[in-house]
Parts: structure tokens; sequence; C-alpha cells
């Protein structure tokens, strides 16, 4: 190598080094600034993902409305036979619809500032889509799907308060066995109810009708309807102005009662004899009990605690009475067959006296049957 060859590359080593040396700061320097640039891109990427997975999730709530809704309604229409069931039911479908209401607003404010987010960090690539007209602009979609949750809120809630108000309480509170004779009146309610309101109550029973008006015209006083059947007795008995109570086991009479006498004064409830156990549990006590086409569904067995349970309901100073069906017997309405003689002997045993009142036809034309009316007393009526 020559001399000025050796000067010549002398000269370039430092230009050499001090290029390699930008290089490695230049390095150094996107190095230190990478991990932020990572940071930022994948808190990107985060938040986008965060907003596909909670706009996913909001358009699933009214499919998940209409499945619970629906299927809690369906299972309200198959269990017409539990009462505290279906009030459970319809509760559940409307705290349901409520929470679904809030959780619908939580998801579309975190996605509204995960938008507001994604807007700022890049808002050439951010569509706005601000809208101009009432059904495209922003919170449509969530106020439709909240107007839907809240109707079927309102409407859940709704029925919740109608069952509440159709339900017999009564029957719920006192659970009684079926017999065959409520079992009849329970099916057969509605045809039986034409027949037992077309005749009026005073043409039924007219002995008492005189009673009533010779020796309670002007007073008012607490009476036991047992049997009341569609209502029609206590119905006329509260409107002379007496405290009337109504015990009836078939719930459907029951419900027939309430609604067609729905603006009289009677306190229903759902009982039968021998044992009355509603009303039993009671302090209260009656100056006139009804028997009104009962005593032939009480069997032989049960009718001598059926007068004792009477007497113990009864006022020192009041009376009972009883029609008694003189006919055939009909196993399918558990009917049995009843005598004067028996319930005489049976009164007289519980410190009754009994007073024939009456013989009469049966008013519905069955020219096998006809009714007695006597009265059970402490004392005797004249």
């Amino acid at each position: 190598m020559t001399t000025i060859e050796a000067l010549n590359a002398s000269a370039q080593q430092p230009c050499h080094r001090e290029g390699e040396h930008i290089q490695e700061e230049e390095k150094m320097t996107e190095e230190q600034s990478s991990p932020e640039l990572d940071l930022s891109a994948l808190a990107f990427e985060q938040n986008h993902q965060t907003f596909r997975a909670l706009n996913h999730q909001m358009w699933q709530i009214p499919l998940i409305s209409m499945t619970l809704t629906g299927g809690l309604w369906f299972g309200v229409s198959k269990v017409d036979g539990s009462p505290f069931f279906q009030v459970a039911l319809l509760f559940l479908a409307t705290v349901g619809n409520a929470c679904l209401f809030l959780v619908i607003q939580r998801l579309r404010y975190v996605i509204e500032q995960t938008l507001n987010w994604l807007e700022t960090r890049s808002p050439a690539n951010f569509v706005s889509a601000k809208g101009d007209c009432w059904y495209n602009r922003p919170l449509v979609v969530r106020r439709s799907f909240q107007s839907m949750l809240l109707l079927a809120c309102f409407t859940s809630f709704s029925l919740l308060v109608m069952t509440c108000f159709q339900i017999d309480w009564s029957r719920v509170a006192n659970p009684m066995t079926k017999t065959p004779a409520s079992a009849y009146y329970d099916q057969h309610a509605l045809d039986l109810a034409d027949s037992y309101e077309g005749i009026s109550a005073d043409a039924a029973h007219p002995g008492l009708a005189n009673i009533l008006k010779e020796g309670f015209a002007d007073a008012r006083v607490d009476i036991l309807d047992v049997g009341a059947g569609t209502g029609r007795d206590s119905a006329w008995l509260a409107l002379l102005g007496h405290r009337v109570v109504a015990a009836e086991p078939s719930s459907a009479m029951l419900q027939i009662a309430r609604h067609a006498h729905k603006d009289s004064s009677i306190q229903w409830v759902r009982d039968a004899l021998p044992g009355l156990d509603i009303i039993s549990s009671h302090t209260r006590r009656f100056d006139i009990i009804v028997l009104s086409a009962v005593w032939m569904h009480i069997s032989e067995e049960d009718r001598p605690a059926a007068v004792s349970t009477i007497a113990s309901l009864l006022k020192p100073s009041g009376f009972v009475y009883i029609t008694l069906r003189l006919g055939p017997a009909d196993a399918a309405r558990s009917i049995f067959e009843v005598s004067l003689d028996e319930l005489t002997e049976l009164a007289g045993s519980n410190g009754f006296q009994i007073q024939y009142l009456e013989t009469r036809p049966d008013l519905l034309g069955r020219d096998e049957i006809t009714w007695q009316s006597v009265l059970l007393s402490t004392e005797s009526k004249t």
C-alpha cells in the first residue's frame, strides 16, 4: 500500500465508525419507543374486541327476554292448580325483565365509553353514524329494546295482580280434601248455578222468610250459611240487613258466588261440615245457622259430629234452619238418604229441640223428591 492509499484509509475509518454509531443510536431509540407503540396498539385492539363482545351481548338481550317471559307465561298456564307457583313465576318474569332493562342500560353505557375512546384514538378511521332521522339516531336501538322490556315487565306485573285477585286464598289456606260432592259441584258449577239462581230465596224457604219477617224485621243478627252454593240465600239474608258468613266447600261454586254477589257484604269462607274447621277456629258465634240442601251430603257416620259442631257455633238464644231432602240416594253426587226421625234423635242428644215447619215439592220439578224444613233450637220457637 502506498503512502497516499494509507492516508485515505485512515481518513475513512472515523467516518465509518461515526455512521455505525448513528445507526446504533437510531436502533436504540426505536427499541426504546417500540414498547409504547405496542401497548397503544394492544389497547386499541383490546377495546375494539370489547366493543364487539358488548354489542353482541346487547343484541342477545331481546332473545333472552322472549325466552324467559314466554317460558314463564307458559308455565303459569300449565300450573292452574298451584296458585303459589303461578304467582312465583309471574313475579320472576316481572323481576327478570326489570333486571334486563338495567343490564341493557349498563351495556350501552360501556359501549358508548368504548366508542368515544376509539374515536379519540383513531378519528380518521372511526364511523360516527350520527343519523338525521328519529329512527336512525344514536340510542334508538337501546330505547327500542328497553321499551319491549318495560312492556313485558308491565304485562307480567298486571297478570300477577290479576292472578292474586282471582285466586281463592281460602282454598289455599285451607287445602280441604275434595269429596265426591264437592268434586261434582266443581265440575257442574255453571250448569247448577243457572238453576239455583233462577229460584228466589224466599220462594225456596217460605218458613224461614216468615220467621225473619215476624221476629227479626228490625234486628241485625249474625247468620252462618253452611253450604252456600252460588250465594243466593246468603245474598238474600245480607239484603235484609244481616251480617252473613257464607261457607262453601266447592271452590268453583264459591268463585261463582263471589262474582255473582260481589256487591254484598258477605264474608266468604271455604269450609265444610262436619268440622267447619276455619269457622270453628274463631270465637264468633251466630244467631242463625242455615243448612239449605246440605244435610243429605253428610254421611251417616259424620252426622253426630256435624250436629255437635253446629251446637258449638250457635248462640244460646239462636236457632238452626235445616232443609231435608227426602228422596233416593245419589252416589255420584255423594247424596245420602235422610229422615226427620234420625235428625230428631241427633238433635235431642245435643240439647236441641226440633220444630217442624213445612213440607214442599221440589222446585226443580223432580217428582221423586220432596223437602222438609225444620228448626233446631235450645228453646221452643213458636
